[in-house]
C-alpha cells in the first residue's frame, strides 16, 4: 500500500525554539535555501519515514519554487526520505471585507485540503494511506482524522511521529 506524508515546513521543521537557539548562539538563521531546519524535528521525521516507508509530498508555501528546487533542498541539506511531489498552489483572487471597501489587489492562499485532495486524485492509488503534518488547520473536514497538528514552537516531535504512524496504519 502506498503511504504519503504531506509536509509543511514552517512550524514543522523550522521551529520557533530552534530559531531562538541559533540567534542566542549568534549563528545564522538561514542558509542560501531559507530558514534552517531544527535537527530534532528532522530526526523525528527521519524516524517516521524509516518506520513507515512513506514518501513525501511538500505542501509548504516553499513549494512555489517548484519540485526541482524542493528536491535540491532535500539533497543539499541531506534530509531523510524522498520528495515525490508537491501539491498545486491554489490562489483566490481579489477580495474585500465590506461592500464599501476597495478590493485587496493581491492574492490569498487557497485551501491546502483541496490541494491535497487534488494531488491524491491525480497521483495516488485509491487505497493510499496518508498523514498531514502541519501547524495550521486549513484542511477539509474529511481530512481531520489524517491531520497531526504540530506545535510551531517545538516542531515535529517523536510523539507527533508516533501519532502519524497510527494514522498511516
Amino acid at each position: 500500500m502506498e503511504r504519503f506524508i504531506f509536509l509543511d515546513f514552517d512550524g514543522v521543521l523550522s521551529t520557533g525554539r530552534y530559531q531562538r537557539e541559533l540567534q542566542a548562539r549568534g549563528e545564522t538563521l538561514r542558509d542560501a535555501l531559507g530558514p534552517r531546519f531544527d535537527p530534532q524535528a528532522v530526526d523525528a521525521l527521519r524516524m517516521l519515514l524509516k518506520r513507515s516507508g512513506a514518501q513525501l509530498v511538500i505542501t509548504s508555501s516553499w513549494r512555489t519554487a517548484g519540485l526541482a528546487t524542493m528536491r535540491n533542498l532535500w539533497h543539499s541539506r541531506s534530509l531523510p526520505g524522498e520528495v515525490v511531489g508537491i501539491t498545486s498552489f491554489y490562489l483566490f483572487g481579489a477580495y474585500c471585507s465590506s461592500p464599501q471597501e476597495e478590493p485587496f489587489m493581491g492574492f490569498t492562499p487557497g485551501c491546502r485540503g483541496l490541494e491535497i485532495a487534488e494531488w491524491l486524485t491525480r497521483h495516488a492509488e485509491p487505497d493510499a494511506s496518508y498523514v498531514i503534518l502541519d501547524d495550521e488547520e486549513d484542511f477539509l473536514l474529511q481530512q481531520a482524522s489524517r491531520l497531526v497538528r504540530i506545535n510551531p514552537e517545538t516542531g515535529l516531535t517523536p510523539t507527533d511521529a508516533r501519532k502519524a504512524m497510527v494514522v498511516l496504519y
